[in-house]
């Protein structure tokens, strides 16, 4: 594990993020909001985008004068960690975020065992925790812990059936997923929904996240001659050498990757030729204004290309600033009664709803808008959205 202070923001990050979240003048306090994601590695597109999101969201705050709460101003100090995607490294950050940094909100993490392996601590502590983990155990005896991007578990039904409708020469599906606590869920809920629409499950594989070399895995799947390879929740990266190696071995099915899809980087690790016509879902419209304004707030901050999931996390730092204006207090219990007063509230996309009770027993799961895109010459073009409640 490499040392706690290469896991601290990237490297260029926390000097331009400091001068760019220096508040205006009459701000009294700071207030630091963690960010624990994976900022390196295959997952880091996911990672990046929660703390891009947060740094979008702070910034506005800060160059407003700071967040009122109560009688005082507060500058909006981010304090970012990486965890790598690995749960140790996850116990680690969120120990220091909490003894040492002093924050008590928490942006992240992407990866369910990372956030299980953190959950107990801050249900205790009482620490918030925004994640976009996807495991079904993330919201259960969560008091303080809030979704706030849909999972396969809010979505599937209405993907498999957007799969039924539009692509009808589609009746045996393969699925393939990291093995471990997202993938296995994720899977799980895939496999019941086709299944449920009428496909035919006809492989399910797993590989490790290291891992780069699919080849043997991928003859497997191609050996159940599957129409359709569903990628599930694989990173994107890990998403094109597996599409790519896949055409390698003469498979000219579909593709679909209704999970954390993010169209630069499966181009590029995939090849613009092979992963043509692969289809897959966002959280927001590329073309639209609103990508056009976060991806240039974005690239203040990072030099990658902003995903999607930007706006998830952009959305729910919006979603505890106001909640935290309201409580007038930083008390958890305070502003886990305003978060559940905002309602529904007005996203960058569409308006966003807190639901999940009836899944989960408790109503923490964020319901956001759905958009299927379509790769085409090296880019993605909407084809279709979904509303999910």
């Amino acid at each position: 594990m490499p040392p706690l202070s290469r896991r601290v923001v990237l490297a260029g990050t926390a000097a331009l993020g400091a001068a760019a979240l220096a508040p205006r003048a009459f701000a009294q306090e700071t207030l630091k909001i963690g960010v624990l994601g994976t900022l390196t590695g295959p997952g880091a597109p996911w990672g990046l985008a929660i703390d891009g999101g947060a740094r979008i969201a702070a910034k506005e705050v800060n160059d407003r004068g700071g967040l009122k709460i109560g009688d005082k101003y507060y500058a909006i100090e981010i304090v970012a960690y990486d965890d790598q995607y690995k749960a140790a490294n996850a116990v680690t950050a969120v120990n220091r975020l909490i003894e040492v940094d002093g924050v008590r909100f928490i942006l992240g993490p992407i990866a369910s065992a990372s956030t299980l392996a953190i959950k107990s601590l801050t249900e205790k502590e009482k620490v918030l925790l925004f994640t976009a983990s996807w495991s079904s155990a993330i919201l259960k005896d969560a008091d303080y812990v809030y979704r706030v991007g849909p999972t396969t578990q809010e979505f599937a039904s209405a993907t498999v059936a957007w799969v039924k409708a539009n692509r009808p020469q589609v009746k045996r599906v393969a699925t393939i997923s990291a093995n471990d606590e997202t993938g296995w869920n994720s899977q799980r809920v895939q496999k019941e929904a086709y299944t449920k629409a009428g496909f035919e499950i006809v492989a399910a594989e797993h590989f490790e996240r290291q891992q780069t070399d699919f080849r043997p895995l991928v003859t497997k799947l191609l050996a159940a001659n599957p129409d359709s390879i569903e990628l599930d929740t694989t990173p994107p990266a890990t998403s094109g050498l597996i599409i790519r190696q896949a055409r390698e071995q003469g498979y000219r099915g579909i593709f679909t990757k209704f999970g954390g899809f993010d169209v630069a980087e499966i181009v590029r690790t995939g090849g613009a030729e092979n992963v043509e016509g692969v289809v897959g879902i966002l959280q927001a419209d590329p073309e639209s204004p609103e990508w056009a304004r976060l991806k240039t707030a974005f690239a203040q901050f990072h030099r990658n290309e902003m995903g999607d999931y930007t706006f998830l996390f952009y959305d729910a730092a919006r979603l505890l600033f106001s909640a935290l204006e309201k409580a007038g207090r930083t008390d958890a219990d305070a502003v886990v009664a305003a978060l559940a007063a905002q309602s529904p509230f007005p996203g960058t996309v569409g308006e966003l709803h807190w639901g999940g009770r009836e899944t989960y027993g408790v109503a923490h799961q964020l319901y956001t808008p759905l958009f299927f895109l379509e790769i085409a010459n090296g880019s993605g073009r909407v084809i279709g959205k979904a509303a999910l409640s």
